[in-house]
């Protein structure tokens, strides 16, 4: 007896290329432009989100305290959890 049949992602992905050959050539030309924007539209949305970014300080190591071209912080004291008696 044979177990059930598992589709994996490389039987989805051949399925999928099969249907998209099937397609007329103007729908698949269709596809890869609708694509094509989806993706430069996205990125876009990324380069514009990103023009108010500020990186985060340059952060010393509890070891370069003698440096000075970088940001010295103060290690705060883990707070304990959960209940104590």
């Amino acid at each position: 007896m044979i177990g059930p049949v598992v589709k994996t992602d490389v039987m989805a992905a051949r399925a999928g290329s099969q249907l998209f050959g099937l397609l007329p050539p103007q729908a698949r030309l269709a596809l890869l432009i609708l694509g094509l924007l989806a993706a430069m539209a996205g990125c876009t949305a990324a380069w514009l989100d990103y023009q108010d970014y500020r990186p985060s300080p340059n952060i010393c190591r509890a070891h370069e305290v003698h440096r000075t071209d970088c940001v010295q912080v103060e290690r705060a004291v883990p707070t304990p959890a959960g209940w104590s008696r």
